[in-house]
């Protein structure tokens, strides 16, 4: 084996655990924030974020980390969990989750600072 494909191979192998690793390590300060996943819908939506996070552009990561503080802002501010559990399906299911975090937050009749300063952030996306 030459030396350049061992140096391929290396790297491949280096990527995928550093992947794995930042998986992990994403999943363990989400559970920090959202408690234990149990439901369905919950490991889904877990499971969309942590890939959101973790691969692509850095302007889709920090879009994803922004559309997931709205969540946490109904969660924890609002104490809405009817919100939450309808940002956790659409995003897991939405081909636009721009469009779907607007249109919630636009229905919605209860705004803290922190979700008007977050629906501006998101509409300049």
């Amino acid at each position: 084996m030459v030396l350049s494909q061992k140096i391929s191979d290396y790297l491949k192998t280096y990527h995928y655990h550093n992947e794995m690793d930042q998986k992990t390590k994403i999943r363990e300060e989400l559970r920090k924030l959202y408690g234990k996943f149990e439901t369905i819908l919950e490991h889904q939506y877990e499971d969309v974020l942590i890939e959101q996070l973790s691969l692509g552009p850095y302007e889709t990561r920090h879009e994803w980390a922004t559309y997931n503080q709205v969540v946490l802002e109904f969660k924890n501010s609002l104490q809405n969990m009817l919100k939450v559990k309808e940002l956790q399906y659409k995003l897991t299911e939405a081909l636009n989750p721009k469009e779907v975090v607007i249109t919630i937050l636009e229905d919605t009749n209860m705004f803290t600072p922190e979700l008007e300063r977050l629906y501006y952030k998101i509409k300049s996306f």
